[in-house]
């Protein structure tokens, strides 16, 4: 199955709270009134919290703020999303929005196979 993951940092300065209502009230209802039709399944996860595999001293927080999951019927929907995106009309839009709450320089989108195995562990 074909999913996009993307990784949001929000704004510097902005609250976490400022964020995520943004993205809920704002982002998020754009998103599905434009494309919403496209996917089977969109979630907007919020870390809670890091847990460093292999914690450095010194590192860097470079943790993102939201984990944005969208699956997509087919390849066909994922072709069709970036055509709406990119109307002009629609892209000024979006643009606009996401300047309101995400360092954009930082977001990352990943296409990604997911594999579900069906197995649930004890």
């Amino acid at each position: 199955m074909l999913k996009m993951v993307i990784l949001i940092k929000k704004k510097p300065g902005m609250s976490r709270e400022a964020f995520i209502h943004h993205y809920e009230t704002s982002h998020a209802v754009i998103g599905k009134r434009l494309l919403g039709h496209l996917w089977t399944k969109y979630v907007r996860n919020y870390p809670l919290s890091l847990m460093e595999y292999q914690p450095e001293e010194n590192s860097v927080d470079d943790t993102y703020d939201a984990v944005t999951e969208i699956w997509f019927k087919d390849q066909a929907a994922v072709e069709e999303m970036a055509r709406i995106i990119n109307l002009p009309e629609n892209n000024r839009l979006i643009l606009e929005d996401e300047e309101k709450f995400q360092d954009r320089l930082k977001t990352r989108l990943l296409m990604v196979e997911e594999v579900d195995n069906g197995t649930t562990l004890p």
